[in-house]
């Protein structure tokens, strides 16, 4: 189902995400997009700091390769996708494209949503997580409906991003804890689906 050796480039800047585009073939799209849980399995969670704000809605299915009870009531196509996220491949692939050791590394996968109105402000993820990977399942997303992954060079939040990537289905995102990225605010109607892979040098308790 995942297309494990779909090319990653790399974005501009010495702090560069890696972004993958057709990862999932088009088959495997509509299915996962068919499948995909109602906006009531998620959890909503709304989290403001100094440093980082978000709203969004979470369901995690599986923590270091192992199920968690939601991903056993979900359609057999997400089985398979976990097994390829989570699976000796696709790590391989990750450590080859971005020079990180991850196998054995402790992990986490899910599902993660933003409606309308929704947004990850600007920041770069605490030193203990190692590697993110996001992965898009939005089919036909309209051009003017936010949910842009944003790279940036820095903190400053007047700079134009490095590079501004529509949640578009088939698209992964690869970075590493020193990049500044944020996620634009949805402006459509639709929900923005994704999947979130972490890997963690030394994982806080959730």
């Amino acid at each position: 189902m995942l297309r494990t050796t779909a090319e990653f480039t790399r974005t501009s800047g010495p702090i560069a995400a890696h972004v993958a585009t057709g990862i999932l073939t088009e088959s495997a799209v509509r299915e996962l997009d068919a499948a995909y849980p109602g906006d009531d399995r998620f959890e909503k969670v709304v989290f403001s700091s100094p440093v980082k704000r978000f709203r969004l809605g979470s369901l995690w299915l599986s923590r270091d390769g192992k199920r968690l009870p939601a991903a056993e009531r979900l359609p057999a196509v997400w089985s398979q996708l976990l097994d390829d996220l989570d699976g000796p491949e696709f790590t391989a692939r990750l450590e080859e494209v971005t020079g990180l050791a991850l196998a054995g590394l402790p992990r986490d996968t899910g599902l993660f949503t933003h409606a309308e109105g929704e947004f990850i402000s600007l920041h770069h993820d605490e030193p203990e997580k190692a590697l993110t990977v996001v992965l898009y399942f939005n089919r036909d997303w309209p051009a003017d409906g936010g949910g842009h992954f944003e790279v940036r060079a820095s903190h400053n939040p007047t700079t134009a991003p490095v590079r501004s990537l529509p949640p578009v289905a088939g698209t992964a995102v690869a970075f590493d804890s020193s990049v500044w990225h944020a996620t634009s605010t949805v402006t459509t109607g639709r929900t923005l689906r994704a999947a979130v892979l972490e890997f963690w040098r030394d994982r806080p308790q959730r």
